[in-house]
């Protein structure tokens, strides 16, 4: 029973610590949002949703930003709708 107990708290550190790198989504799927900054090629790099700016997540930069489609842009990764059972660093 103390070996379960373990393995469950060391499951729950490990989901817990790693979703703090990940991209902020913001639970939203905006209609339309406001374009508050566009980059030299007239791509949104920030806008603004019920009021709060956010940064579009671009390469280089997936932290502390919001998904282009979960702001309601239409271009950038679509999130999978299932498991595929381990990181795609982990597949072969």
């Amino acid at each position: 029973m103390k070996k379960f107990f373990l393995a469950v708290v060391a499951v729950g550190v490990t989901m817990t610590s790693g979703s703090f790198a990940m991209a902020n989504h913001h639970g939203t799927d905006a209609k339309s949002p406001e374009i508050v900054e566009r980059n030299a090629r007239g791509v949104a790099t920030k806008v603004k949703i019920e009021g709060k700016v956010y940064a579009v997540c671009m390469d280089g930069m997936t932290d502390g930003c919001i998904n282009p489609r979960a702001a309601g842009l239409k271009w950038g990764n679509r999130p999978l709708d299932y498991w595929p059972g381990k990181p795609a660093s982990q597949m072969d």
